[in-house]
């Protein structure tokens, strides 16, 4: 069964009331930062931006917090560290969650989703793909 695309503005309908803000806010942060050549999707359980297959950038409301997806954070690992020393909110490999936008160091994740045009940066990903095979075979 095919998956019902939703709009931005039904996606944010679905939202509990007092995180449609929050979620709006950083989204349109991200919607006036993203370079040329990538793909918004918008599903049920996430906002997406995607470059060719790859995640980019996603947003998702979880349970107790929301959940931004910063992809280009672990691929390129000095940017996770610039991200993580900007805030005391949890963080994973590449994500950080949060409850109110105000929390997250807006001008870091800008900077971050501003950085890379899409090409550049599925040649990266396809690179560090192609460094792991290879390792893995020697």
């Amino acid at each position: 069964m095919a998956e019902k695309t939703l709009s931005y503005d039904r996606y944010l309908a679905g939202l509990p009331p007092d995180r449609r803000t929050e979620v709006d806010n950083v989204w349109r942060l991200v919607r006036q930062n993203i370079q040329p050549g990538y793909t918004e999707e918008i599903s049920p359980g996430l906002l997406l931006f995607k470059a060719g297959d790859d995640w980019y950038v996603a947003l998702a409301n979880q349970k107790n917090y929301i959940s931004l997806h910063l992809m280009a954070i672990y691929a390129f690992p000095a940017l996770h560290k610039k991200l993580e020393a900007s805030t005391k909110l949890k963080m994973g490999k590449a994500c950080i969650n949060f409850k109110r936008a105000e929390d997250l160091p807006l001008d870091v994740i800008a900077e971050i989703v501003a950085g890379f045009k899409a090409e550049d940066y599925i040649a990266h990903v396809n690179k560090l793909r192609s460094d792991y095979k290879a390792k893995r075979k020697s």
